[in-house]
């Protein structure tokens, strides 16, 4: 109802007549309603008749024919399946002509120029894309412009090349910040030690087993007690880093905004921010990459999935699925959560005890009412620590009220 009004309103407005023909005025069509308004302010007679008449006709016929020029398009875009908030990509654009009569004088992106396009042709070109907030998103329309005839008006249109991207938390964290050193510090000695392995000791020998493998078995006790003997060593490091992502998290207080403000929002509905969220998602986004690039595997396990299956990403592999579900994921009240969603999180985090474990949430530890096991690590958008944590001697800082703080 409300984009039905608005789009009547656009139509049956003078003004936008008015301000649709003024983005259409080129510099040749200035000049023509320059020359024809002279030419009434000179006693009519041959030329001036003669020169106006023709100035008309250049504009109204000039405004038709361009105006009918402007081919049917259809846009195909390659790109990637996601890309950084924030960021700029390069995507390949392709552009095929649908309609009957060919395209002249088009210049896609005000960039690029395309003299002729037949029916049925195609044109390529490069387009910047960069999208600033978390989300899917569909990609920004194509923009083309034809200036037939003659360069005399400027026909535009959008054309919406209909595919999604998903689009992942900014993982490009400021360097001075003192939260993501610590922690990538620490993420960076788990992912060394992970890819090199801990030192594993010899603690003893033991019967053959059916399924050992070869190289664990001690060919001079074989020999001496004339029956299969094995080595048996400690336990190796864990494999894989546990990432867990609370996406239940208390509204932030919000200012009273004006009344231009509230009608600017209606007429541009945006959605809200909310910080303490997407900086939290912002700091598991990058210590994905950074446990991926520094040779550990990461398993990503989200609080508010239903089917229980993690994503994984081998060490040097791709983290696409995850930074996806990242991109894909939504904030919800910590009251929603249902004690069925506590306890399989609960039973989940002590099956994985035995890797690293890291949970990412926006509320700090006393506030979330479940049993994790020991050394996990709470990150929160303020805090980093080790679960259970000890009691800081350091003074309680005060935050602004409108960011939560988890304080330890």
């Amino acid at each position: 109802m409300k984009s039905t009004l608005l789009f009547l309103l656009s139509w049956l407005n003078p003004v936008q007549w008015v301000l649709a023909l003024r983005r259409s005025l080129t510099a040749a069509s200035v000049s023509l309603l320059i020359v024809g308004i002279g030419s009434l302010n000179i006693v009519w007679g041959y030329p001036w008749m003669g020169m106006f008449a023709a100035c008309v006709s250049l504009f109204v016929v000039g405004k038709a024919v361009n105006h009918l020029a402007m081919p049917t398009l259809q846009a195909s875009v390659g790109a990637p399946r996601w890309i950084t908030a924030g960021s700029s990509l390069p995507m390949a654009v392709s552009l095929v002509n649908q309609g009957r009569w060919p395209g002249m004088n088009l210049w896609v992106e005000t960039a690029a120029r395309c003299d002729w396009l037949p029916p049925d042709g195609e044109f390529s070109t490069i387009k910047e894309v960069r999208l600033p907030h978390r989300g899917i998103h569909p990609l920004p329309a194509i923009l083309v412009e034809s200036y037939f005839p003659f360069y005399l008006f400027r026909a535009y249109r959008r054309v919406d090349p209909c595919t999604n991207i998903a689009v992942t938390p900014a993982t490009s964290i400021d360097e001075d910040d003192e939260l993501w050193r610590s922690l990538q510090t620490t993420l960076k000695g788990i992912a060394t030690r992970m890819a090199q392995g801990d030192q594993v000791h010899y603690i003893g020998s033991l019967e053959y087993r059916e399924g050992i493998p070869v190289r664990r078995w001690d060919f001079s006790s074989w020999a001496r007690l004339g029956k299969p003997i094995l080595r048996e060593f400690s336990t190796p490091a864990a494999r894989s880093v546990r990432l867990w992502i609370d996406n239940a998290c208390p509204d932030v207080p919000r200012h009273r905004i004006s009344l231009w403000r509230r009608w600017v929002a209606w007429i541009h509905p945006t959605e809200p921010v909310h910080e303490p969220f997407e900086r939290m998602l912002a700091l598991a986004a990058a210590s994905i990459l950074t446990l991926t690039r520094n040779g550990a595997a990461v398993t990503l396990s989200l609080t508010c999935d239903e089917s229980s299956t993690p994503l994984r990403c081998e060490a040097g592999g791709d983290p696409g699925e995850l930074l996806i579900a990242l991109a894909s994921l939504g904030r919800v009240e910590p009251s929603s959560q249902s004690p069925q969603q506590k306890a399989r999180w609960q039973n989940e985090l002590h099956v994985g005890q035995d890797e690293a474990i890291f949970v990412f949430s926006c509320r700090a530890r006393e506030n979330v009412a479940i049993e994790v096991p020991d050394a996990t690590r709470w990150v929160t958008d303020r805090d980093f620590r080790k679960v259970p944590a000890e009691v800081s001697a350091e003074p309680n800082i005060e935050y602004p009220s409108a960011i939560p703080v988890a304080t330890p």
